[in-house]
């Protein structure tokens, strides 16, 4: 019994960390977009772009690394082990596509602002 609640926990920490992670990524990448100053021949839009895509693309590494670190190693059973494995790719793909949603929806609420840039 407490295996099966252990390895229930584990999957669900897994999708929590995905979206975490997501949060606290898009919450980084409004920041720096924020703080990278307007420039007349427009280069700071690249900047933004850039920083948002990067932060995109490490967001499922994240989710990935730290639900690795924290629970999967501390699972004994291969069996746990292989359905956690399966949460954490599942919950890293759902972070990386959480951060594009969030991002896409901040982007168009700010069309004018420095948050906008992002697409």
């Amino acid at each position: 019994m407490t295996t099966l609640i252990l390895a229930a926990f584990s999957t669900t920490s897994a999708y929590l960390f995905g979206v975490i992670v997501a949060l606290v990524l898009i919450l980084i990448s409004a920041l720096v977009a924020n703080l990278i100053a307007f420039k007349p021949d427009r280069s700071d839009v690249k900047a933004r772009k850039v920083w948002f895509w990067v932060l995109d693309i490490l967001c499922p590494v994240f989710t990935f690394l730290i639900s690795f670190l924290v629970v999967y190693i501390g699972l004994k059973s291969h069996n746990q082990q292989d359905k956690y494995m399966i949460a954490m790719a599942i919950a890293s793909a759902i972070s990386f596509f959480l951060y594009l949603v969030l991002g896409l929806i901040a982007a168009k609420a700010n069309k004018n602002g420095k948050i906008g840039n992002w697409f």
